[in-house]
């Protein structure tokens, strides 16, 4: 096969961390390869070097054979290499075909824009990755998953020979996956390179060629992917064996702590169900059954018009999340990157800040008492920083989601929402969040879970609620769990 990338030991080193020491890649025409490795094990740094983000300190790029200087991102784009990273890049009020070709928009012979050839060639691009979309569509008004198909629709653009796709089921269903896949498979098979880092498993053994898996900034192993298990993936991944993912202990709730009787919004319809100390109640359903919809309204975020919610038999009045905050109600949003912290503030201001009431002496900020507080529940809850000053932005996904957590476990919480808290995050780290919830468990707190992942909310739950269409229309205990009842009520083909 014919090399179209090689990385050799390219290393990089930030303010107190070896983020890559030495690592090499190779990709061939018409492969995919699958990039592993636990969150910080150094996937998003050696990507950022080869889009041109980043500058690595040492170390060599070629593409076909030609040694090339990662600069800056637009001149690897010009290179015809394109980087998709998680955490996607778009201008909300623009539409979909200004996003995929700003900065080369196409220029008539009056010098104005050709809108007739940027619609035609916007078509093309959306009909490649499946979007049924009007090009001239503002792109406020779609859904995570649309965007995420017009991202690489705006990659196919450029032209691209090598694309690297970091996490990019993300937010898609079972069928927009497939329809990815379908468009991979095609790039693979015009010689095309792809990179696709993912840490679901199953999609990994379905769409790659071969794996190579990193860890601690260092090239652990490479291997075909026919030629190799998910328990020897996981253990080059962790350094170690991860007997079960959602093994959970011997729960005995207690009294129901959290009541939501006949709740009613925009999208939920008389809804009603309870949550006990010491009990994790699983909400399950497809993208747009109103789940986060409805822990958002419980947590004040969104309004509501009718029914109750009682804490310990108290009614309560939320209309905004200090409300709910007040009342000892938390909540752990799924995009924890734009809702659950402030990226650019340390690592000791994301965990103290719904604390501050709490940490001030004679009016002021106790800063002795803050950094007390936060150092023990770093060192609690083990998350990896360099100090308690450090941006958490630089921390990896798996290490931000036990700083979400933690800023909550440091006061005395009745109900604690977690909404996809393993979204991203690679193994070693869910087992860690798995952890955490059973601490929450034990300290008497009522949790509530929304995953889309059916074997995790079944292993780490006591009971599921299954959303549908802004209602519950199933409800299972542990011993009834079974895949195929849940999705049946999902879909709506079954109900209470």
């Amino acid at each position: 096969m014919v090399k179209i990338l090689e990385m050799r030991n390219i290393s990089k080193r930030f303010p107190g961390v070896l983020a890559l020491d030495g690592v090499s890649l190779t990709l061939h025409a018409g492969e995919i390869l699958a990039l592993l490795g636990e969150n910080g094990a150094g996937k998003s740094t050696l990507m950022k070097i080869l889009s041109g983000a980043y500058q690595a300190d040492q170390g060599e790029i070629f593409l076909k054979e030609e040694k090339i200087i990662s600069k800056n991102p637009a001149e690897m784009m010009k290179k015809n290499i394109a980087v998709m990273h998680q955490e996607l890049s778009y201008l909300n009020d623009l539409s979909i075909a200004e996003n995929i070709f700003l900065g080369k928009l196409p220029i008539n012979k009056f010098f104005q824009v050709d809108y007739k050839k940027l619609r035609a060639d916007t078509k093309r691009l959306l009909d490649m990755v499946g979007l049924d979309l009007d090009p001239m569509t503002e792109v406020s008004t779609m859904t995570v998953a649309q965007k995420q198909m017009m991202e690489i629709a705006k990659a196919l653009s450029a032209e691209v020979q090598v694309l690297v796709l970091d996490e990019p089921t993300s937010a898609l269903n079972e069928t927009e996956v497939q329809i990815l896949f379908g468009l991979i498979r095609r790039l693979a098979a015009q010689g095309k390179g792809i990179i696709y880092i993912s840490h679901k498993m199953d999609e990994i053994f379905e769409i790659s060629h071969r794996i190579q898996v990193l860890r601690d900034g260092r090239h652990i192993g490479t291997a075909h992917t026919g030629e190799i298990t998910t328990g020897e993936l996981v253990n080059m991944m962790v350094g170690r064996t991860i007997d079960t993912i959602c093994a959970k202990e011997g729960r005995s709730p207690g009294d129901v702590v959290l009541e939501v009787k006949n709740l009613v919004t925009a999208r939920i319809k008389d809804i009603t169900f309870s949550v006990r100390a010491g009990e994790v109640v699983g909400l399950y359903g497809l993208m747009g059954s109103g789940r986060t919809e409805l822990v958002e309204a419980i947590f004040g975020k969104k309004p509501v018009s009718g029914g109750e919610i009682r804490i310990d038999g108290k009614k309560l009045s939320i209309r905004s999340p200090r409300d709910a905050i007040r009342e000892g109600i938390a909540y752990i949003p799924r995009e924890r990157r734009s809702e659950g912290l402030v990226l650019t503030e340390s690592v000791q201001h994301n965990m103290s800040i719904v604390h501050i009431d709490k940490l001030q002496k004679f009016l002021k900020l106790d800063l002795k008492r803050e950094k007390t507080l936060v150092r023990e529940w770093i060192q609690k809850l083990q998350i990896k920083t360099p100090s308690l000053h450090t941006p958490v932005k630089n921390l990896s996904g798996g290490n931000q989601q036990k700083a979400v957590i933690g800023k909550w476990m440091m006061d005395e919480m009745k109900v604690i929402i977690l909404n996809e808290p393993t979204r991203g995050i690679d193994v070693g780290a869910k087992a860690e969040v798995y952890h955490l919830i059973e601490e929450l468990c034990q300290k008497g707190m009522a949790v509530i879970m929304i995953s889309s992942e059916t074997p995790e909310i079944m292993g780490v739950s006591d009971r599921i609620l299954v959303v549908h269409e802004g209602r519950i229309t199933g409800e299972c205990e542990r011993a009834e769990f079974k895949q195929e009842t849940i999705m049946h009520y999902a879909i709506g083909e079954k109900s209470l």
